[in-house]
Order: C-alpha cells, then structure tokens, then sequence
C-alpha cells in the first residue's frame, strides 16, 4: 500500500466504476470478475455490489465491448487485504 500526502486524508481503492448510460448489461464483466464483485441488475446494467472482494486487476474493463467501465480511485473503508489501496495523509 502506497502513502502519499495531500489535502484530504483517507484510503482510496482501485474500483471499477460502471457509466450507467453506457453498459448494454452484457454481463461480460460480471463473467470476468473472478471474486464476483460486480453483478448485473434488472438485466440492464452492471454495479459493484462486493467493493471489499474487488482484486483491482480491471479484468471487467477489458471485457467491456461498450467501453462502460473504468478504473477510479474510490474513497473507502475496510480490510486493504484484497486489491490496491493507496492511503493519504493529511499535510
């Protein structure tokens, strides 16, 4: 985990983040994601029910034909046993 100083302070994940006005709800990603994170609702879009088992790797992003989804670091608590964190410090 990496430690960087800013304005803000907190731990930040590497998390897809799913544009709602491009997914088609394929549900490639939701096939890719080894730890199940991401699950397709009302057959219309996929979202990221499980952000603590997410591994971080993007393999959702590359199975992405819509283009629908992209890596974000995201504010979040929890265990930093499963994908990558980075936490910063408040200058």
């Amino acid at each position: 985990m990496e430690v960087y100083k800013g304005m803000g302070g907190g731990s930040y994940k590497w998390l897809p983040d799913v544009d709602l006005e491009k997914c088609t709800g394929c549900g490639l990603c939701v096939e890719v994601c080894t730890p199940k994170s991401l699950k397709i609702v009302n057959d219309d879009f996929a979202v990221l029910v499980r952000a603590d088992t997410c591994g971080s790797e993007g393999h959702c992003v590359e199975s992405c034909p819509d283009d629908a989804i992209h890596m974000e670091w995201i504010e979040m608590t929890g265990e930093h046993t499963a994908g990558e964190w980075k936490t910063v410090m408040r200058l």
